[in-house]
């Protein structure tokens, strides 16, 4: 058994840890708390496998002066991993997000995580334990009462934990973005199989430990074959973030083919410039941009920003006032179209006038906004409504709001003379 799960464990580390370091370094530039929590959760449950392939368990056990130590650190580190994930079932609630929130649930169930594992460590280092035993730890010294407490304690606090995260992804629910659930929903079925499978391994461990406290070694490939439980979890999380991932990756390549009709309307060129001017978004690639895509659409993201702001010369508020008459005209008094979004067509209307007035060196606007529309958008809702910006912008209304706005500010400008 323990050459075969050295073969499967070692791979499963390295793929694992390998995707969170990736995920980590992503965090420098897109500093989102899910993010993190999708890093950690990658790089711990590869630590995991690691600290349970038999030659490390060992490796590690011998420089440690204590033979099973990775018997402690491997539960511990579960803990940890399944905090971490369920830290992140509470960042997919919207309504959970709330700083005052998260330290609720914070305060409420870091003594849970906590207290877990300082009783297991007191308890592991009370035991009298003998040589290593990596795999069938729990069958071996299932004799030694502490062993048997520190168990029941994992496995309290693990079946505890596992079943409120499950409920949590089974409650997901983001108010006007149903697409966003549903996908998130296609990837959590996995993460609740793998969930699932972590108590598999508790049963089957369970069965080790107390069937071979009527005699010795008893039922040790029960608890060595519990290990398979953990790696059928491992692959059921990884398909969940991976599908995460791609999905993610889809959505960023979409968005920034969406965005950059945005930008190249708000980004103007110096035309006395005959090459390109050396930009952000100039064309490259590395090792790292070639997996991340968040960097050149933050960056996108950024440059589109600095160029609405340059353009608050011509921040009229007239497009807006008329994209807020124009909208219940338009539809009949319903709503503009699934993708409508008032806050979005205001901006588009509001950019799209000022570009066009920019570009036929109009002078400043009196009076202007001194902010767009939507600036009191949430920093984590800010790329979604870039994007519904940038879909509107040749919506109807949208067009038709920039046409009067014209209008009227011609006929404001006739007056004023």
């Amino acid at each position: 058994m323990e050459p075969f799960v050295t073969a499967i464990n070692m791979p499963i580390a390295a793929l694992t840890l390998g995707l969170g370091v990736v995920k980590a370094r992503a965090v420098r530039w897109q500093r989102e708390w899910t993010l993190r929590l999708t890093a950690s959760v990658l790089i711990i449950a590869g630590m995991i496998f690691l600290l349970a392939t038999p030659a490390v368990y060992r490796a590690i056990g011998n420089t440690a002066g204590s033979p099973n130590i990775c018997a402690l650190l491997v539960p511990v580190a579960t803990l940890t991993c399944v905090a971490h994930a369920h830290a992140l079932t509470q960042l997919w609630h919207e309504d959970r997000r709330r700083p005052a929130v998260l330290r609720r649930t914070a305060t409420r169930w870091c003594p849970v995580y906590g207290g877990a594992v300082v009783t297991m460590a007191t308890l592991y280092f009370d035991a009298s334990l003998g040589p290593a035993a990596p795999l069938r730890f729990a069958a071996a010294y299932a004799h030694v009462p502490q062993v048997v407490a520190f168990h029941f304690v994992y496995w309290a606090a693990l079946i505890t934990t596992v079943i409120v995260a499950v409920r949590e992804c089974a409650s997901l629910s983001i108010p006007g973005r149903p697409r966003l659930v549903d996908a998130l929903r296609r990837a959590i079925v996995w993460f609740a199989i793998a969930l699932g499978f972590d108590l598999v391994n508790v049963g089957l461990t369970a069965i080790a430990l107390l069937g071979s406290k009527a005699g010795p070694h008893r039922l040790e490939g029960v608890a060595q074959s519990a290990w398979l439980a953990t790696i059928a979890s491992c692959i059921a999380a990884n398909v969940a973030l991976a599908s995460m991932v791609l999905r993610s990756r889809r959505a960023e390549r979409r968005d920034r083919r969406t965005l950059l009709a945005l930008h190249d309307l708000v980004v103007k060129r110096d035309p006395g410039v005959k090459a390109d001017p050396l930009i952000v978004l100039a064309p490259r690639w590395s090792l790292w941009t070639g997996f991340d895509t968040s960097l050149e659409l933050n960056s996108l993201m950024a440059e589109i920003h600095d160029g609405c702001g340059r353009l608050n010369l011509w921040w009229s508020p007239l497009p807006a006032a008329a994209v807020f008459r124009l909208a219940p005209q338009w539809t009949s008094g319903g709503p503009p179209g699934e993708e409508w979004d008032l806050k979005a067509a205001q901006d588009a209307a509001t950019v799209l006038y000022a570009v066009q007035a920019r570009d036929a060196a109009q002078p400043a606007v009196v009076p202007r906004l001194p902010r767009l529309p939507g600036a009191d958008i949430e920093p984590h809702a800010d790329r979604q409504h870039l994007v519904q910006t940038a879909r509107l912008l040749t919506h109807p209304v949208v067009r038709e709001a920039v046409e009067l706005a014209h209008q009227a500010q011609t006929v404001a400008d006739s007056s004023a003379k």
